[in-house]
């Protein structure tokens, strides 16, 4: 009988590396828009690294997709508070929980977009919503599932 492997500690070392790159008007976080489905007026492109443009075979205009990104331009100060102030609470001095957020300032950097599919042309998917700067790494692209991707209705 095996055994479930056991988990990771907090210091751990989780290997990523990226399979290509952001590429959009916006050179700084503070520039950007908070979320990509606030923006699918702007546009951008993920330039994917050869050995894995054959991984965007499939993918059609029109599917929306999850960019999951490494947050690159974020200081070592904007990535530790474990409590924020999240946007809209500016005025009250509240805080909660980054978890409780979407703030990109976590310790992980770890970035996620929700964006329209424009076109796929060779190792370049073109989209809509941008919500990155120009140079973001992209660790993954998933699809976006309506079935998968909303909880199901309470009872």
């Amino acid at each position: 009988m095996s055994h479930p492997p056991a988990p990771l500690g907090a210091d751990a070392v989780v290997p990523l590396s990226p399979i290509g790159y952001v590429v959009t008007e916006f050179a700084r976080p503070q520039e950007a828009p908070p979320q990509a489905t606030l923006a699918y007026g702007d546009q951008g492109r993920v330039v994917v690294y050869e050995p894995y443009a054959g991984g965007l075979d499939g993918i059609a205009e029109g599917w929306y997709v999850w960019l999951l990104t490494w947050l690159h331009d974020q200081t070592e100060e904007e990535t530790a508070p474990l409590q924020v102030v999240p946007r809209g609470w500016e005025k009250s001095g509240r805080t909660t929980g980054v978890y409780a957020t979407r703030t990109p300032n976590r310790h992980n950097r770890i970035g996620l977009s929700l964006v329209r599919v424009r076109e796929v042309k060779g190792n370049v998917l073109h989209f809509d919503g941008v919500d990155l700067v120009n140079g973001t790494p992209v660790l993954d692209i998933k699809p976006y599932s309506p079935t998968s991707d909303t909880p199901p209705e309470s009872d």
